[in-house]
């Protein structure tokens, strides 16, 4: 609503008997009767008009304002206009995402996975992609009903200055209202912390309302026993039922090399050098180029796969895009191994679990999976407890034995 300028007169404050007038603040003439007088901070700044409703002088919903107090809100404004803090009256969260948006790579798979989580549980985003998608299924009623929540919880609409803490928590109590786990709730902080981090940053706000806010996913590292027979069995098992698919053989083979599922569907011939056995992966989780050898068991079957050579490695056989969901082909690789929980993410574990059975050092090994702190691979590392402890019984021995002679 357009502010009418007769509406209003100069603010001022009884003062020890004088009235003081507060420079560039005014209020209505009239008063609301649940919100009392509107307070109005009107300046020129840099040739520019800035109006701003600063509060009311009855509470509703907000803190009751006297003219002094107006006054000095009025003079934090100015000064973080002055400061180059941007207005945030009209920003929402919607519209902050936008201008964050604009300045992520468009290309990476996590930026397009920010922009889903943000679109599913946060607010709405600007897509100028008309592209139609594929819908592969239609979504169940208790989906629809749970989005429906979702929606009416969102807070994209909200102007940014006028979001706190609460309303994020209360936006994540919501989701695990709906049964969502800790994961997915931690997935929404980590697209909204950068987020206002951006706000922060280019001067939209002054704090972060995310910055209180953890949330603690318990521990799902899956535990591996006897990590080198399961290794050399899993191993044998691709080798043996994609026998006559080399793509297949290739992929799954891969999960051995450490890499994530997301790395190598992205992988791409032009990034596989097979005169120097080593290969790059472009598009990682830490958002930075990695260089690994290429084992001699995946030589043979990337070259028997017939493709032009140019472009994804993995590409659909139908369209030559990106193919997205290789589950029907991990179902029946779990099947023919009788191994239930086989993932391409298991078998990162596995490797890791193997390789320090064999005495490889965690450094070593968090280098393996593409970690930028080593700590990570407690995430994916197994420690066999009955070997440390036979090691370790075995030394002690060597030093008593010493202690007798």
């Amino acid at each position: 609503m357009a502010i009418k300028l007769s509406e209003f007169r100069k603010s001022t404050y009884n003062a020890g008997g004088r009235v003081i007038e507060v420079p560039n603040l005014y209020e209505t003439i009239k008063i609301d009767k649940l919100k009392g007088r509107k307070y109005l901070a009107r300046f020129k700044y840099e040739d520019k008009i800035y109006n701003k409703v600063l509060g009311y002088s009855k509470k509703n919903g907000t803190v009751a304002l006297s003219p002094k107090e107006a006054g000095k809100l009025l003079v934090i404004y100015k000064t973080d206009l002055e400061a180059g803090y941007s207005s945030s009256s009209n920003i929402t969260l919607n519209k902050l995402f936008d201008f964050y948006f604009e300045t992520l790579d468009t290309s990476k798979q996590w930026t397009n996975k920010k922009k889903y989580i943000y679109q599913h549980y946060v607010g709405t985003f600007r897509n100028d992609d008309n592209t139609p998608k594929k819908i592969t299924r239609k979504p169940t009623e208790e989906e629809q009903k749970r989005q429906r929540i979702f929606d009416k919880n969102k807070i994209g609409n909200k102007r940014i200055e006028k979001i706190r803490e609460m309303d994020i928590q209360k936006l994540l109590n919501n989701m695990n209202e709906q049964g969502l786990s800790p994961r997915t709730r931690k997935s929404v902080m980590e697209v909204l912390n950068p987020l206002f981090k951006f706000a922060v940053i280019n001067k939209y706000l002054r704090d972060n309302p995310t910055m209180g806010i953890t949330v603690k996913v318990p521990s799902q590292k899956k535990i591996v026993t006897n990590a080198t027979d399961l290794f050399k069995k899993v191993y044998a098992g691709i080798n043996a039922y994609y026998h006559d698919n080399p793509y297949y053989r290739a992929l799954f083979l891969f999960g051995f090399t450490g890499r994530r599922k997301g790395e190598i569907l992205n992988l791409k011939w032009e990034n596989i050098d097979f005169i120097h056995d080593y290969y790059w992966i472009e598009d990682t989780k830490t958002d930075d180029q990695q260089k690994y050898q290429l084992p001699p068991y995946l030589i043979k079957p990337l070259q028997a796969i017939k493709d032009d050579r140019k472009g994804l490695v993995f590409k659909s056989p139908i369209t030559g895009k990106k193919i997205i969901n290789i589950d029907r082909q991990m179902r029946q690789l779990k099947k023919f191994l009788e191994l239930d929980n086989l993932s391409m993410h298991y078998m990162r574990n596995i490797l890791v679990s193997a390789l320090a059975e064999q005495g490889i050092e965690a450094i070593t090994l968090s280098g393996i999976l593409g970690h930028k702190d080593p700590n990570t691979i407690n995430k994916y590392l197994s420690i066999n407890h009955h070997k440390a402890s036979q090691i370790g019984l075995n030394k002690v021995d060597d030093i008593l034995d010493a202690e007798i002679l």
